[in-house]
This record gives C-alpha cells, sequence and structure tokens, in this order.
C-alpha cells in the first residue's frame, strides 16, 4: 500500500538514462496486468531514444520536461473486437489500458522512478512519428524518469465524499 500511498505525478527529471532492469520491470508490469476476457489487445511502445522523444515532446503539450523515456499506450479496436467482442471494443479497451496503466506508474515509482500520464497530445503526429498502423491509436502517453524536485503533497476528499458501503449515499 506504501506504493499506493506515496505515487505523485513528476513532470521534471534528471537527465538520467534508465537502467534497463528497471525497463524489464516496466515490460513485466504491462504484460502481468490483468485484461478483461483476456483479451490482451492493447499495444505498448516504449520510446527512449533520444531524436524520438524530442518529436514526441513537439506534438505533446501536456509532456513536461524532458523524461528519460516515455510509454505510448496503444488500442486497436478491431483486435478488441475480435478477441473480446463489441464490449471489448467499444469500452473495456480503455479499461485495460486504465489497469495497466496504474500497473505501470506503481511499477516505476516503486523502482524510484517519477512518473506522469499524459493524454494531452496530436494523436495523428503520434501516430506518424511511431509508425504506428492504422488500427491502432495511441490513447495515452506515460513520461518516465528520475524526479529533480519533490512532489506536490497529496490532496484526497474525505472517504465519506467518493465512498458508499450497500447503496449510494452522500452522507
Amino acid at each position: 500500500m506504501e506504493a499506493v500511498k506515496s505515487r505523485r505525478s513528476t513532470r521534471s527529471f534528471e537527465p538520467v538514462k534508465l537502467p534497463s532492469e528497471l525497463i524489464k520491470d516496466i515490460e513485466s508490469a504491462i504484460l502481468n496486468s490483468p485484461s478483461g476476457s483476456n483479451a490482451q489487445e492493447s499495444h505498448f511502445v516504449i520510446v527512449q531514444n533520444e531524436a524520438q522523444l524530442r518529436l514526441i515532446k513537439r506534438f505533446a503539450p501536456g509532456l513536461s520536461g524532458n523524461p528519460a523515456a516515455v510509454i505510448v499506450l496503444c488500442s486497436n479496436a478491431t483486435e478488441s473486437l475480435n478477441r473480446g467482442g463489441v464490449d471489448t471494443a467499444e469500452v473495456l479497451r480503455f479499461v485495460n489500458l486504465g489497469i495497466a496503466t496504474a500497473y505501470i506508474l506503481l511499477a516505476a515509482h516503486s523502482n524510484g522512478v517519477g512518473n506522469c500520464p499524459v493524454r494531452s497530445f496530436h494523436r495523428e503526429a503520434i501516430k506518424k512519428v511511431l509508425g504506428l498502423p492504422e488500427d491502432i491509436e495511441p490513447e495515452l502517453l506515460i513520461s518516465l524518469g528520475y524526479s529533480n524536485t519533490p512532489p506536490r503533497p497529496k490532496t484526497s476528499k474525505q472517504a465519506l465524499e467518493v465512498i458508499s458501503y450497500d447503496k449510494y449515499s452522500k452522507e
């Protein structure tokens, strides 16, 4: 639970490359994340090449700092439909990406690596930069690197504001 409680988004990074062992841990987090209907329809592009990172940054205004790596989480509606049916194609593929995102963020944080999910980017430009096929869509970026600033304190609503038991309640 410590990783869940202490993880915060990092937007400023040290100019240090990530070790290959860490990338292997990220791969393991991806491969071990649950997938509804066991569809496993998502695709993940791990970008560490400096020239590629600069290109991605040009088309991702939400990508702050100079991360050592960016993971591009991609969906595939056709594969989702073929492997899991209509529900997977319309909804579950995004749930699956959300689950994988949580695994990636927590795996990185557990290894002392800062990270930040980013949705603000130009999809078509990122597709072109990465050479993604027509049916593969970039949905989310995750920046990775060693933080060079302390994280901001977490602010959360009170449990009673967001959690109910047995039936909906705001009390």
